[in-house]
């Protein structure tokens, strides 16, 4: 019995041995961390962020002065992080993945000094609320991701044999 095989085309005869590249996540389980903390940092940013007892759940839309508040800061990293996921170059995404940690951990975490320092009756007259410590989360899984990523930046690509410049 004969049986008929299809040649194939040039292009994957020349590509057959290249070893296949994965479609997604291109950079494994940090692409996964930054698919997570982002849209988290996002939503944590309109939550509340401090609980008081006076004034009832104060938003981190509403932390801070001008048009430049705590959960605008934190909302504005969540979403340019979020591009990160799909690319290609671990160069690339640890920048997201860096911007995005160094925000919801410093916005939040700052915040959070600040509360300790002026707002008497810490446990009694207000307490952290979920916004806050949802974006520090996020903000702590966007670190963990960029160390995650760190061996690969290390990487240099080296020129091939017998190529001088």
């Amino acid at each position: 019995m004969v049986r008929y095989v299809a040649p194939m085309s040039s292009s994957v005869q020349h590509h057959a041995g290249r070893q296949v590249r994965p479609r997604w996540p291109h950079l494994g389980r940090p692409q996964i961390l930054l698919l997570i903390a982002a849209p988290m940092t996002i939503v944590a940013s309109f939550l509340p962020w401090l609980e008081t007892a006076l004034f009832g759940p104060v938003t981190g839309a509403a932390l801070g002065g001008g048009a430049l508040t705590d959960g605008m800061l934190t909302f504005y990293a969540g979403v340019f992080a979020f591009p990160g996921v799909i690319w290609r170059s671990p160069r690339v995404v640890a920048a997201h993945v860096l911007m995005l940690g160094v925000a919801a951990v410093g916005v939040p975490g700052w915040r959070l000094m600040w509360a300790l320092r002026h707002v008497p009756g810490f446990g009694e007259a207000w307490l952290p609320g979920p916004g806050m410590l949802l974006a520090l989360v996020s903000g702590i899984a966007a670190l963990v991701a960029l160390a995650m990523l760190a061996p690969r930046l290390s990487r240099r690509k080296s020129a091939p044999v017998g190529h001088t410049g």
